[in-house]
């Protein structure tokens, strides 16, 4: 229940904060440069440090419920075990933000179809199954969890996607729009990209094309893309879609979705207010 300040706000159409929303924040981020059996990449522990910096400085995450895996840290178990706490300590008005930098796989199902796995540390694509962490594990993660928002950011670029078609509220035509998506919950992905696409990264961003455009769109606030001060999960989608798109050439391009019918919307209100 929103207390009473809550719906003062919403009515008046004064300004929103975090506290409104949310009575805690959560974020597991990892970060895999140096696998163990696997091509290693250049950025990702980077990107995964610029992305807890920005939730602790920007977007009021306290930094004591983030947890932070790199490289050697982030092994399967590791991973699935911190999983496991946030999906705990996580309570009804709280919100979970996931993010993943590294590499990501596809394997094909025998009666069609496709299944999507995030490589930790000690991944390896001879047996992705037992070495891996499949898009059916983060969606029943996603169905434990207590927590009202759920979000995964994914800066891996693979198939089998495990999102549904269900659409959210539309902004423009929703009364109390801001009110209705964060009163119900929801479980949402963004992916860097599909099967058969590559992470794209440069030097001269010192990042990869999908966490240069989250710091643009997130730190910078340029995927508040009706101007209200709040970036939803879905704005963040859009803008990720079109911008990684162009950044990489037509290389990759994020997919986003539903990870259940829920209509509500992960949200980023930032607490120095980068726009003005």
């Amino acid at each position: 229940m929103y207390n009473l300040l809550s719906i003062l706000l919403f009515t008046f159409g004064l300004s929103v904060t975090t506290e409104d929303i949310y009575e805690n924040s959560w974020a597991l981020i990892i970060g895999i440069d140096k696998y163990d059996k696997v091509q290693n990449l250049n950025y990702a522990v980077k990107d995964a440090e610029s992305i807890q910096d920005i939730l602790v400085n920007s977007f009021d995450f306290p930094e004591d419920n983030i947890i932070l895996l790199k490289n050697e840290q982030a092994t399967k178990q590791n991973i699935l075990k911190s999983f496991s706490n946030i999906t705990l300590n996580a309570k009804e008005r709280d919100r979970v933000l996931i993010f993943f930098a590294g590499h990501g796989e596809t394997m094909d199902l025998p009666d069609g179809g496709e299944m999507g796995y995030l490589l930790p540390v000690d991944g390896h694509t001879e047996n992705l199954y037992l070495s891996s962490i499949g898009m059916d594990e983060l969606k029943k993660i996603s169905i434990m969890s207590s927590g009202k928002h759920l979000l995964y950011l994914i800066d891996a670029c693979y198939g089998g996607i495990a999102a549904v078609g269900a659409r959210g509220l539309d902004a423009s035509s929703t009364p109390n729009y801001i009110e209705k998506i964060t009163r119900n919950k929801s479980r949402q992905i963004i992916t860097a990209g599909g099967r058969g696409e590559q992470v794209i990264e440069k030097s001269e961003w010192g990042h990869s094309a999908f966490t240069l455009n989250l710091k643009r769109g997130l730190k910078d606030g340029n995927a508040d893309m009706n101007g209200d001060k709040v970036i939803t999960a879905n704005e963040l989608g859009l803008f990720l879609s079109e911008k990684v798109t162009i950044d990489s050439d037509n290389q990759q391009t994020p997919q986003y979705g539903r990870m259940t019918s829920h209509e509500g919307e992960f949200i980023f209100i930032s607490s120095i207010d980068p726009f003005g």
